[in-house]
């Protein structure tokens, strides 16, 4: 079934959504788009966000399918494996057009708020692989013009980043280049989960990336991430001032790891980096802001907190013994993350972040990416 609703289709696209074990699923995901001469949309919760041979994947598709270029090249079809991906844009797009939606869901979820899907199969990767093998990649050009396209938004995004001070995007895009291989990444809810999607790229060497989408907010996420880190992966966990405080238990839970004799690994391999923008600024990039009285939004939204991480952070590793540092450059950032290090035990990086700056930086990066693609739907008609 899958197979004559694929070769039906010239101009899709497959999406990659939050999965535990996209690992698995790597291989057959790569067939398909090789044959199919599909693009890849993975969010990097789909373990998926990787280089792969003959395929494109692309690295800023939230940024890409806010602009003109994106509904000038609408897909004939959507095939998506993984839960709902956290990228909004995405959904936007596949309502706007409704394009033919597959859906391979072996766990049977049905996660479709949008009442897309039109083909719900349960079959796993060796399936996929099958149907690969009977498709033939057309020589349309579709995928060159997303990878064309994505490579303008890469080229305008590091232009702008690359002369400013360190914010959230860059903080994101950070990550991706130097956590060494064999690395976790945990991210948090609200703004770290969006802005990985939207500027970690894909990578020769896997990264695992993990995230609490859909179960408790910016609740229990530095505990989570202990956990990754307990089973004996370094683990590097991205969060919020306010997703900091909301988890501070977490911290003791690393404090009391486990001991080798009791089948740990000794001490953990855990660094907590917070971005601390001042308080819930993600509300700032909704219709509300700057509509309704600031004061009251700052209060009731906001929820900025009365001192700085830095400063609750060096109390904290006064007291419980591990290590802080506080940071504001991109390459301090990397000489922490790209160190070598095993049981390291645990830090925390804290990095102050303006919030109206980062919130006109998420402006003018949206700006210069539709600036870069301009034109480019015209000459691919």
């Amino acid at each position: 079934m899958l197979s004559e609703w694929a070769a039906a289709h010239e101009r899709g696209v497959v999406v990659a959504g939050p999965m535990w074990d996209g690992d698995r699923w790597a291989e057959a995901v790569a067939a398909f788009c090789r044959a199919s001469g599909w693009p890849l949309l993975a969010e990097p919760c789909s373990q998926l966000r990787r280089e792969l041979d003959g395929v494109v994947v692309t690295d800023h598709h939230d940024l890409l399918l806010r602009t003109a270029w994106a509904d000038a090249e609408p897909p004939d079809a959507v095939l998506r494996i993984g839960g709902a991906p956290t990228c909004k844009p995405l959904r936007l797009w596949i309502e706007r057009h409704r394009p033919a939606f597959a859906f391979v869901d072996p766990a049977s979820t049905w996660t479709d708020a949008s009442f897309s899907v039109s083909l719900h199969l349960t079959i796993g990767p060796e399936a996929v692989t099958d149907v690969a093998r009977t498709l033939l990649s057309p020589d349309s050009g579709w995928a060159q013009r997303w990878a064309d396209a994505d490579a303008r938004a890469a080229a305008a995004v590091d232009g702008l980043l690359d002369a400013e001070p360190l914010l959230e995007a860059s903080v994101a895009r950070q990550l991706g280049r130097s956590l060494p291989a064999g690395h976790a990444l945990y991210v948090s809810n609200s703004m770290p989960v969006r802005d990985v999607d939207s500027y970690l790229r894909a990578r020769a060497e896997p990264l695992a990336v993990h995230a609490n989408r859909g179960a408790s907010g910016i609740d229990g996420v530095i505990s989570a991430a202990t956990g990754v880190a307990a089973s004996g992966t370094p683990t590097t966990v991205l969060v919020g001032d306010l997703a900091f405080r909301h988890d501070l238990g977490g911290l003791v839970g690393a404090f009391d790891t486990v001991p080798a004799t009791h089948g740990g690994s000794g001490d953990l391999d855990l660094t907590v980096v917070v971005v601390d923008n001042g308080g819930g600024t993600i509300f700032s990039f909704l219709p509300a802001y700057g509509v309704i009285d600031s004061e009251a939004f700052e209060r009731l939204l906001t929820t900025p907190p009365g001192r700085s991480s830095s400063q609750l952070a060096s109390g904290l590793a006064a007291a419980m013994g591990f290590e802080h540092l506080h940071i504001g450059s991109c390459d301090e950032l990397h000489a922490l993350l790209a160190a070598p290090g095993s049981n390291r035990g645990v830090r925390v990086i804290t990095i102050d972040i303006d919030a109206d700056a980062n919130r006109d930086q998420h402006r003018r990066l949206a700006d210069a990416v539709a600036a870069a693609v301009r034109g480019a739907e015209s000459r691919s008609q």
